[in-house]
C-alpha cells in the first residue's frame, strides 16, 4: 500500500543563486510564486511538441521565416507565406529548434526561468495554463523545457537534450514523451506545390482491381509496434524514467490524448490548398473494407479513425507498460515506486471534442494531432487532478502547491482482468502483457523463469527455445488511493 507522505524538497544556496539568476531572463511580470516560496524549485514540464504548445508562438522565435506574437497561433499548414508549417515544422534531421511552439525561447526553454504572469507571457501550453491558475499564495514556479520534434532518444544519454534532463534533480517533472517518430511513420501528405510526406507504416489502404482496400488493425498496430522497437522507445524511455528517479524526482507521465490526423495513411492524401487541413473529411467518414491482401478473405470494414486511435492506442500502452517498469524497478532499488505516476486524459471525451466537431480541442491549422488551447486545458486538469489523487499537490479550483502534502489514504486495491492473461503461450513466440490495472494504473513485469521466458520493457512475454513452466511477476503502485498490486503468474510454455 502507498500512503506516504510526500516531503518538499528544497535547494541548495548555489542552485538558488542560479535559479534566481535565470529568473531575470525569463517572461517579465510579477511572479507565480511568493517571495517566501522562493527556495521551492520549479516544477519541469519536458518532452515533445503537446507539452511545448506547438501550433501557438512563444515569446522568443528564433527559426528562419517565423515571426509571431506570443500565443498567436500559425496559419494553415497549407500556407505558402512566412510562418507556414515548412518554416514551423522540426527539421527532419538534426536538433529540433522548437520554433513556432508556445514555450520557445530562443530555441532553449530551459533559459526562460519560471513562468511569470504580464502581457507577453505564454498562456496557451497546458503548464502555463497550470501556472496561471494556481493559487498566488500557494504557487510553484514552473518552467517548460519541452522541445518540439523530440524524441526519448534526444533526451536519453548522448542525445542533445540529455545534459538538462540530467540536470532536473529534487523537484516535480511532467511529461510527454514517445510520439515522435511513431505517429509521423503515419503520416501521408500530397498536396499540388507542397512537398510530398509518407512514413513508413503510412500504406494504410491498398488499390486491387475491384477497389481500394483497408489493411486489418492487426496490421497497423504490428507496424506501430515493429516502428516503436525500431527505434528502441521503450529502452530510452525506461533510461530516462531512471534517470529522474535516481536523482530524487517526482515524476508523472502523460499519456497522449485522442486524436486523428487528417494526415493519418492515405485515406486523405490530397489537401485543400485554399481552404487548408480543416477542410477535410472526417475521420469516422472514411470507411473501406477490411483485407490484408488479394487473396485475403474480406474481415468487415473499417474507418480512418479506427485505424488512427488504435494505433495510437498501441504506444500508449507502450508508454504504460515501461511506466509499470520504471515502478518495478524503482522498489528494486529502495525508491518509493509511488514517485513514479501516469496520468490518462479522458479519451472517451477527446472522441467527442475532435477536429471536424465546433467546440475541438484539436487544433485544426495543423494535421489534427496537436492539442488546441482548449485541448491544453482538459490536459491541464487531467494532470491536476491526477497529481492530487497520488500526491496530495494541485487540489481545488485554484490548484494549490503546499509545503506538506499528504497524499489521501489508499482504500481500493487494484487487480487484473484474469483473461487478459495467457494460461499458455507457444514455443518463440510473443504476447502482449496487460500494461494496466483494471483500475488503469500501469503494470511492471518481470521474468522468475529467465531461461524460458523474458519481458521486455514494452511488457511484451517472449519464450524462449525451452519448454516448460514459465513465472512472470506483475507489479503495479498506483499511490494516493489506490493498493498497489503484486502478484506471480505461471504461464505454460510448448
Amino acid at each position: 500500500m502507498q500512503n506516504s507522505r510526500i516531503t518538499v524538497k528544497t535547494i541548495g544556496l548555489t542552485a538558488l543563486a542560479l535559479v534566481v539568476a535565470v529568473v531575470g531572463l525569463g517572461q517579465q511580470g510579477a511572479s507565480a510564486a511568493e517571495p517566501g516560496d522562493a527556495a521551492q524549485p520549479s516544477v519541469i514540464f519536458l518532452g515533445d511538441s503537446v507539452t511545448a504548445g506547438f501550433g501557438y508562438f512563444g515569446v522568443k522565435e528564433n527559426a528562419k521565416n517565423i515571426s509571431g506574437t506570443v500565443n498567436r497561433e500559425f496559419p494553415s499548414n497549407w500556407y505558402f507565406g512566412d510562418n507556414s508549417l515548412s518554416d514551423c515544422s522540426p527539421a527532419d534531421s538534426g536538433t529540433p529548434l522548437d520554433q513556432c511552439s508556445n514555450n520557445n525561447w530562443n530555441g532553449a526553454p530551459w533559459s526562460a526561468g519560471p513562468w511569470q504572469a504580464g502581457p507577453n507571457a505564454p498562456d496557451v501550453a497546458y503548464s502555463y495554463q497550470i501556472a496561471k491558475s494556481q493559487n498566488p499564495a500557494q504557487a510553484a514556479p514552473i518552467e517548460n523545457w519541452a522541445m518540439t520534434g523530440s524524441t526519448p532518444a534526444q533526451w536519453d544519454t548522448g542525445g542533445p537534450f540529455s545534459f538538462q534532463l540530467k540536470s532536473i534533480k529534487d523537484t516535480t517533472v511532467v511529461m510527454t514523451l514517445g510520439a515522435n517518430p511513431i505517429l509521423s511513420s503515419f503520416l501521408k501528405i500530397r498536396v499540388s506545390g507542397y512537398p510530398s510526406v509518407a512514413g513508413a507504416c503510412s500504406e494504410t489502404e491498398w488499390l486491387g482491381w475491384t477497389g481500394w482496400w483497408a489493411y486489418s488493425i492487426p496490421r497497423i498496430t504490428g507496424c506501430a509496434d515493429q516502428q516503436w522497437a525500431q527505434n528502441r522507445q521503450s529502452e530510452h524511455l525506461l533510461s530516462i524514467y531512471k534517470t529522474l528517479l535516481q536523482n530524487n524526482n517526482d515524476v508523472m507521465v502523460l499519456r497522449y490524448h485522442r486524436a486523428c490526423p487528417w494526415s493519418f495513411g492515405n485515406w486523405q492524401p490530397n489537401g485543400n490548398v485554399a481552404k487548408g487541413p480543416a477542410a477535410g473529411n472526417s475521420c469516422p467518414s472514411q470507411t473501406q473494407k477490411v483485407s490484408d491482401c488479394s487473396s485475403c478473405k474480406v474481415e468487415g470494414s473499417t474507418s480512418q479513425w479506427d485505424q488512427a486511435t488504435a494505433a495510437q492506442s498501441a504506444m500508449n500502452d507502450k508508454i504504460a507498460a515501461v511506466v509499470g517498469q520504471a515502478q518495478a524497478w524503482a522498489r528494486d532499488n529502495g525508491i518509493d515506486p509511488s514517485r513514479m505516476q501516469m496520468a490518462t486524459p479522458d479519451q472517451g471525451a477527446w472522441s467527442n471534442h475532435q477536429a471536424w466537431h465546433g467546440d475541438s480541442w484539436v487544433f485544426r491549422n495543423d494535421t489534427w494531432i496537436h492539442p488546441s488551447k482548449a485541448g491544453h486545458t482538459q490536459l491541464a486538469r487531467t494532470v491536476t487532478q491526477r497529481t492530487c489523487q497520488v500526491w496530495g499537490q494541485w487540489c481545488g479550483d485554484q490548484p494549490a502547491w503546499v509545503a506538506d502534502p499528504q497524499a489521501p489514504a489508499a482504500t481500493v486495491p487494484q487487480s487484473l482482468k484474469s483473461s487478459a492473461v495467457p494460461a499458455a503461450i507457444g514455443n518463440r513466440a510473443e504476447v502482449d502483457l496487460p500494461n494496466v490495472t483494471k483500475q488503469r494504473h500501469p503494470v511492471g513485469w518481470q521474468s522468475r523463469s529467465p531461461k524460458i521466458c523474458k519481458v521486455h520493457d514494452g511488457g511484451d512475454l517472449v519464450a524462449g527455445r525451452r519448454d516448460g513452466t514459465c513465472r512472470v511477476a506483475a507489479y503495479s503502485a498506483g499511490g494516493g488511493r489506490h493498493r498497489s498490486l503484486s502478484k506471480t503468474v505461471a504461464i505454460s510454455v510448448r
